[in-house]
């Protein structure tokens, strides 16, 4: 009877450490996304697009996802989120990495979910812009996305399922 109690109590501790450890974000660092399932803060939306997402971790240790970059700087303007303490992290639109979203490189011209146009990527290019240019041109309503036509193709992604039909609008609708 007494095994059979401490067998319980271990197992019960275990399993209790294991609930408690489930779906707990790091301490530092990006959110582990929940493909198709976690939503937009700011359109609601989900995430499906992972060459395109980004995320903040609040000075609160809050997070917040987004399906595309543009939308996380309209809503750091929206709500006058302006604390460096927070850190905003964007996939790479080559490899779906994080990347620190202020450090990161934008390129634009990409089918981005919301048709904002601008993808992060970890090495700069030629046409690179920096995180202050592209979060001025997003505030501005400068949309970085290729003009529509029927036979746009994204030039990071040769296939369809990128969010190219996704609607575009202007960057204040919602």
């Amino acid at each position: 009877m007494r095994v059979l109690r401490s067998f319980f109590s271990v197992f019960g501790l275990l399993g209790l450490l294991l609930f408690l450890g489930c779906d707990k974000p790091p301490a530092d660092g990006p959110k582990k996304v929940r493909w198709d399932r976690d939503s937009c803060e700011r359109c609601r939306m989900l995430l499906s697009d992972r060459h395109f997402a980004a995320q903040i971790l609040d000075a609160k240790g809050d997070y917040h996802l987004f399906d595309d970059p543009g939308e996380m700087l309209l809503y750091l303007a929206e709500k006058g989120h302006n604390d460096p303490k927070a850190k905003l992290y964007v996939t790479d639109a080559t490899t779906g990495r994080w990347l620190d979203g202020r450090t990161a490189h934008y390129t634009e011209g990409h089918l981005t979910p919301m048709g904002y146009g601008y993808g992060a990527r970890e090495q700069a290019t030629a046409d690179s812009l920096d995180y202050m240019a592209v979060q001025k041109r997003i505030l501005d309503g400068e949309m970085g996305a290729p003009a529509p036509s029927a036979d746009a193709v994204d030039p990071v992604h040769s296939h369809s399922d990128n969010g190219a039909d996704a609607p575009t609008h202007s960057p204040m609708q919602h």
